[in-house]
């Protein structure tokens, strides 16, 4: 039997091209695939309309719970006012006279009043890096949007008693400087391009470790935010280490970031040509400017 095909091509050579071919083939449907289902990258709804419905679903469920407590807390009630009355009678004259004091104090002190800072999108911006081989070169990859928003309400006299609203960041509008990257973020990593997914959310829980007790314009201060970080579906507890500046009286500026491992929220590198050891560490950071009023 002849090693060679009628065209004179060794067989195995024949075969050898024939697997490369469908190699090739199976690989530029992986990548076509990729580049379809990545869509454009267009929002669907904006951070500040993310963010109502975010605020508005959580009132939802606040009302829900409370009214499932409506019935426990009335059946307690009249057991704690009997308790408190029968307390209040046996108080002494000199524990009333130290708690009128302490009410007046209190009184006479200047009040605190919180200012809400809201992210102006247009000067922050969102990122995430990490690094991978690109076509056998290490390579930092950093993506960005200006799509975030959120709030802080500052306490300038406590700041040990700011507290942050929920962030919102649109990860479909998450881009680095690689198109076909961009794509496979949005269809087969982060899965923004589906409405379900389009958006991380940070809720913060507690801030902590604050390096100053009071704060003037010009001052910066530290501290770190804990709460729940959800991406693509997953939620899981995180803490950002955060400073921020008080610029004037009606802005802050200020940074906050987070090293995390992808894998922790089940997010997977798709395998395609090119491109190979994704780190699993993950940095994510947020640089904002807000604005009172």
């Amino acid at each position: 039997m002849s090693n060679t095909s009628r065209s004179g091509v060794p067989y195995y050579l024949v075969l050898i091209l024939l697997l490369i071919a469908l190699a090739g083939g199976a690989a530029a449907g992986i990548l076509g695939y990729i580049w379809i289902t990545g869509g454009s990258g267009e929002p669907s709804l904006s951070v500040e309309d993310a963010l109502a419905t975010l605020e508005a679903s959580e009132d939802t469920m606040a009302d829900a719970v409370g009214t499932a407590m409506v019935d426990v807390a009335n059946s307690v009630i009249a057991d704690a006012v009997a308790v408190a009355v029968a307390e209040a009678v046996n108080v002494s004259v000199s524990a009333a006279v130290d708690s009128s004091v302490a009410a007046a104090v209190e009184a006479l002190a200047p009040a605190s009043e919180p200012v809400e800072f809201s992210i102006i999108a247009a000067e922050s911006l969102a990122s995430f890096t990490l690094e991978e081989d690109l076509r056998g070169v290490r390579t930092t990859v950093i993506g960005s949007t200006s799509e975030v928003g959120g709030s802080i309400m500052v306490d300038l006299a406590n700041p040990s008693a700011s507290t942050v609203g929920a962030i919102v960041i649109n990860a479909r509008t998450l881009e680095t400087d690689n198109s076909f990257r961009n794509r496979a973020l949005r269809s087969q990593i982060l899965r923004s391009a589906q409405d379900e997914f389009e958006f991380i959310v940070f809720e913060p829980s507690e801030l902590s470790n604050w390096s100053a007790s009071t704060v003037a314009v010009g001052d910066s201060v530290s501290f770190d935010i804990a709460g729940d970080l959800t991406v693509a579906g997953v939620t899981r507890p995180v803490t950002f280490a955060a400073a921020v500046t008080l610029d004037s009286e009606t802005q802050v500026s200020g940074s906050a970031s987070v090293n995390l491992l992808h894998g922790d929220f089940g997010l997977v590198i798709p395998d395609v040509p090119s491109v190979a050891n994704v780190t699993d560490d993950v940095t994510l950071s947020l640089d904002f400017v807000a604005q009172a009023g």
